[in-house]
């Protein structure tokens, strides 16, 4: 009976032609882009790198993060010729160490909040370059009670975190940086259907990334081209929907009695994947609605669209990369957008 009630609902869901998100505040398109550009891409030498999953970049020094290897992140330093700086972050529990980096939050006096997902904390490092070597020493350390999916540190003093907790119900969970649980805070998208709060949190599921100031941070999802800005205090500042302004799309599955989001071959249409911020702008690199096939294997999750937004959320730019690439991360001084490509586990340079 269950299962039938929720295949009906999603039935239901698609027929409605009502369906539609709820307080948006702007709405884009592609027309809406003054400046659109096709950018190619330089491959870089950087020898055999294992395993990528991630990039991120500060200063001069771009960082690979890796899984199943005895160091997570290998530094390159982009001034001398993309050299290889230093193995950083031991697989490991100790002092440091990491089980994995999930992201790298840069802070202006040189130190670096580091989440690892693996073992529900964030880390902050000491970080300092010194001729060709690399040197990280842990500062201080949060661990969560929930698993945590993304996480930004805004006021010097807490995170604003998403997660699949539905105990309460909220958008974030708000911690302290000592990992104290303080509140929940917000709510999640409406587009009009009432549906399960396990299924919900992975509806809604978005990668998170703060402005330099700590005064107000960005939610991307990943199932809607929906963009939403926050205040430093968790607060809804806009919420922006495009440029194909399309809404979820899934059907409900059932787990051990509990539904869950079931993503479907050919119906399951994909956002935002990546994206890199400053000051000023916001990169964000974007699936373009795409629905993924059986056998798509890792091309599944490579992409060659990149939305550029204020943080205002005005759209500034459009780039279209020769290149389809799982993440980018930005050397916003010499205007290089670096993409990263899984498959081949090659990195490449985009001049913009």
């Amino acid at each position: 009976m269950g299962r039938s009630f929720f295949i009906l609902v999603i039935f239901l869901m698609y027929c409605d032609s009502k369906l539609e998100l709820q307080s948006v505040d702007f709405k884009f398109s592609y027309d809406s882009f003054s400046i659109q550009k096709s950018l190619v891409g330089k491959k870089l030498d950087l020898g055999t790198i294992y395993s990528p999953v991630d990039i991120f970049f500060d200063d001069s020094l771009l960082f690979v993060s890796s899984i199943g290897q005895n160091f997570n992140v290998t530094v390159f330093d982009t001034h001398d010729n993309y050299s290889k700086l230093a193995h950083i972050f031991k697989n490991g529990a100790g002092p440091s160490e990491t089980y994995s980096v999930a992201k790298m939050d840069f802070l202006k006096d040189g130190s670096v909040w580091v989440h690892d997902i693996m073992a529900t904390s964030m880390k902050r490092f000491n970080f300092s370059s010194i001729m060709d070597s690399v040197f990280v020493e842990e500062l201080e350390s949060a661990f969560f009670m929930n698993p945590i999916l993304s996480a930004v540190y805004v006021n010097d003093s807490i995170f604003y975190t998403t997660t699949q907790g539905v105990f309460p119900h909220s958008r974030f969970y708000v911690y302290s940086k000592d990992g104290d649980e303080m509140r929940a805070h917000g709510s999640y998208p409406n587009f009009g259907l009432e549906i399960p709060p396990t299924v919900e949190v992975d509806v809604f599921w978005a990668k998170s990334m703060v402005h330099p100031s700590r005064e107000k941070f960005i939610l991307a999802y990943e199932y809607l081209d929906l963009v939403e800005l926050f205040s430093r205090d968790g607060n809804l500042i806009k919420r922006i929907h495009g440029p194909l302004q399309f809404l979820p799309s899934f059907d409900i599955g059932e787990r051990g009695g509990t539904p869950y989001m079931k993503r479907v071959y050919e119906k399951t249409q994909h956002a935002y994947k990546s994206l890199a911020v400053n000051e000023e702008e916001i990169f964000l690199l974007f699936a373009n609605g795409r629905t993924n096939k059986p056998g798509d294997k890792e091309a599944s999750i490579h992409y060659n669209h990149v939305v550029v937004l204020n943080w205002n959320g005005d759209p500034i730019r459009f780039y279209e990369l020769d290149h389809a690439v799982a993440s980018i991360t930005v050397d916003w001084n010499n205007k290089i957008l670096y993409g990263l490509d899984r498959i081949e586990s090659e990195i490449y340079a985009f001049q913009f």
